[in-house]
């Protein structure tokens, strides 16, 4: 009997200390969650026949399930489900689930949980948004020859049965209807555009029955002056050049040919300006050093503009030379600027009429050695010969057209033809 009572003593122990580590029990289980409801942030069509929803995160959530129904319907058709990590559904058009362009429809989400498959509440309002065609891509503006009409071309877009020209200059800065033309047209020729100025151009599909315009390409394209089929050639070299990725603009030297070359918004290339230029009495070289008299060829940053006159006008930095100011061919500061009171070996910056304007061009940088050469620039010629000792020169009115034109960041590519701009 004692040994009974000590065997029904120690399952009791056994038992107490079981129910003592036991994990405390949820006041809810897992199986009567109710997830929350779902909070919509925003709608939105983000282009032909579709429709994206937006929500915030529901606790108890392991789904979420979006329903619509065209505004003013009372029955909710479910369209998808998404797992509970997805916050925004994009509803594309479909045969069974359909999207007319023009009309209203409303969307709502409601959370579900898997494990307890309850549903939550949900927004018995829900979100409203009007299907409208993509915005269009723009492709050209260009003037004629004769700068007397503009040329708009864009691409393809769904959506409707007309497309809406507009235009904006500056002189009347807000968008002005100019023109409609059928979907199957994708060009429209200005013949009211004013060429002193700047004119931009945007287009947007337009569903003539619906009354619904499509969605606006706000920037716009501006219109570029027409470049001949060779000028064109050397735009599209440019463009795939390195120094085309690390700036929108770029001054090249091809033999005795200097132009000015602009990116703009759309990524075109155009040529400002083109003029005669010098170089060195030696030609160009590839492997330049000091005293060979050859201008370097390859590309290079331009450092900053400077010159003994005030600066012209240029939204680059500009460095104004005083009687201390030295580009020095001394080995500890060599190919630097250096303003000193004491003179430097090099050159006197204020001693050359060649540097009323100029740009320091960023040949033998970053590493500099010595002896491969030092201040080399573009700058003004001089008065009675064209050749240098390894610069570029121009016209004095060419280079402060080239200083007024430059910002911070342009490049210098010298070749010594068209064929080698795409070295660089």
């Amino acid at each position: 009997m004692k040994c009974y009572l000590q065997r029904l003593f120690a399952l009791a122990l056994v038992l107490i200390l079981m129910l003592c580590a036991a994990p405390e029990m949820p006041a809810q289980a897992a199986s009567d969650t109710i997830p929350e409801k779902v909070e919509l942030i925003s709608i939105s069509s983000p282009g032909y026949h579709k429709i994206t929803i937006n929500w915030k995160r529901a606790a108890g959530a392991s789904q979420y399930h979006i329903y619509y129904k065209r505004k003013g319907e009372t029955k909710w058709t479910k369209i998808a489900k998404v797992s509970s990590s997805q916050l925004s559904y994009t509803h594309v058009y479909s045969s069974q689930f359909p999207i007319v362009i023009g009309r209203d429809y409303t969307y709502t989400v409601r959370a579900y949980n898997s494990m307890s498959r309850h549903f939550g509440d949900y927004d018995h309002d829900g979100l409203t948004a009007q299907n409208v065609p993509d915005a269009v891509t723009l492709r050209n503006a260009i003037w004629n020859a004769g700068k007397t009409t503009v040329t708009l071309s864009w691409n393809q877009t769904a959506g409707g049965d007309y497309y809406r020209i507009y235009r904006k200059s500056s002189s009347a800065p807000s968008w002005k209807t100019i023109a409609y033309v059928p979907s199957d047209k994708l060009s429209y020729v200005d013949k009211t555009a004013a060429a002193s100025e700047k004119n931009i151009y945007t287009v947007r599909v337009y569903h003539s029955k619906m009354k619904v315009l499509g969605q606006n390409n706000s920037a716009g394209i501006t219109a570029r002056n027409y470049q001949d089929a060779a000028t064109q050639a050397v735009a599209n070299k440019l463009s795939k050049t390195a120094a085309a990725q690390k700036t929108k603009q770029i001054i090249l030297v091809v033999d005795h040919n200097i132009s000015f070359w602009e990116k703009d918004a759309q990524g075109h290339w155009n040529r400002k300006l083109s003029a005669y230029c010098g170089y060195g009495s030696n030609g160009m070289s590839t492997d330049r050093h000091e005293g060979d008299r050859t201008t370097p060829i390859g590309s290079f940053p331009i450092l900053h503009g400077f010159g003994i006159a005030d600066n012209p006008g240029s939204a680059m930095q500009y460095r104004k030379v005083t009687n201390n100011s030295y580009w020095s061919g001394e080995y500890s500061t060599y190919n630097q600027w250096v303003e000193s009171t004491r003179p430097v070996a090099g050159e006197h910056l204020i001693s050359y009429y060649q540097y009323k304007y100029a740009m320091a061009i960023g040949f033998n940088r970053n590493p500099t050695i010595y002896k491969k050469g030092s201040a080399i620039f573009l700058h003004c010629k001089s008065y009675d010969h064209w050749s240098t000792a390894g610069c570029v020169s121009v016209e004095e009115s060419v280079m402060k057209r080239l200083l007024i034109m430059s910002r911070n960041g342009v490049y210098m590519i010298i070749v010594r033809n068209q064929n080698e701009i795409g070295n660089y």
